[in-house]
């Protein structure tokens, strides 16, 4: 099995993923992906809005 490193874009913590799956996995925890999708639907909602 085959391993690589990546930072998490949220935290910016190294964490080590399975080669064949480095494309699907961006996040290093649970709670970051939590954050990202909360990021996202705010950006969504403030976008939305007419000034």
């Amino acid at each position: 099995m085959e391993y690589v490193r990546k930072i998490c874009p949220i935290c910016g913590n190294e964490f080590i993923v399975l080669k064949k799956v480095e494309d699907k996995a961006i996040y290093c925890t649970l709670e970051c992906l939590s954050a990202a999708q909360g990021k996202v639907k705010r950006e969504k909602v403030f976008s939305g809005v007419s000034a």
